[in-house]
């Protein structure tokens, strides 16, 4: 009986001193990991430059690749996009957002202009669409612009439905520096085109 509470006392946990020891191994640890990300992320940059020249698929579905060609001085915003769907792009103080649109089957292009006027006041309230225009890229796609205005600043939209309609390329774009600069958005556009893919109907 003496040896067996002998043991006993021998596997006793200790005492509350040398609790603190491995819970503030754990601690140091989360405190390096959470730190070490911060340092990472501060490091490592948010934007990459797109190569001039650089045809971009944004969007592909049923037999169609959605294409914009860059030129010099765009940057894509990795933490703010995601391929297929939502992009971010900027050029010196202008931003695009290009957003990826599956809509119902047949659905006008007025009817996804008046879409997108819901969605840009969800960001902004004062935010509004004026009517659209027609418009052709150089590579002959098809669709709508027109200009967009909020009580911060004013800029251009734009949506290219793809030719079977299964999806859409939607735009807004602004500048902090004026409507000038938005021309690189309207060049960028310019070379948007729909190429038809293997096993494309």
């Amino acid at each position: 009986m003496v040896e067996e509470s002998g043991g006993l006392r021998h596997a006793r946990p200790g005492g509350p001193r040398s609790g603190w020891i491995p819970l503030g191994i754990v601690a140091a640890v989360v405190v390096i990991l959470v730190f070490g990300w911060m340092a990472l992320n501060a490091v490592l940059p948010d934007t990459t430059p797109v190569a001039a020249g650089r045809s971009v698929t944004v969007a592909s579905d049923a037999g169609y690749d959605a294409k914009l060609t860059f030129e010099e001085g765009w940057e894509l915003h990795q933490g703010s996009s995601t391929e297929g769907s939502r992009y971010q792009f900027s050029k010196g103080p202008v931003v695009m957002l290009l957003s990826v649109v599956t809509p119902p089957e047949r659905v006008s292009e007025t009817e996804l202009w008046d879409g997108m006027r819901n969605l840009v006041r969800v960001g902004d309230s004062s935010a509004s669409l004026t009517d659209p225009q027609p418009v052709t890229s150089e590579a002959g796609a098809e669709g709508l612009a027109g200009t967009l205005h909020s009580n911060q600043t004013t800029g251009t939209a734009a949506l290219f439905p793809s030719p079977n309609g299964v999806f859409a390329v939607e735009t807004t774009a602004t500048s902090s520096a004026g409507e000038s600069d938005l021309v690189d958005v309207e060049k960028l556009l310019q070379s948007l085109r729909f190429d038809r893919t293997e096993g494309g109907s």
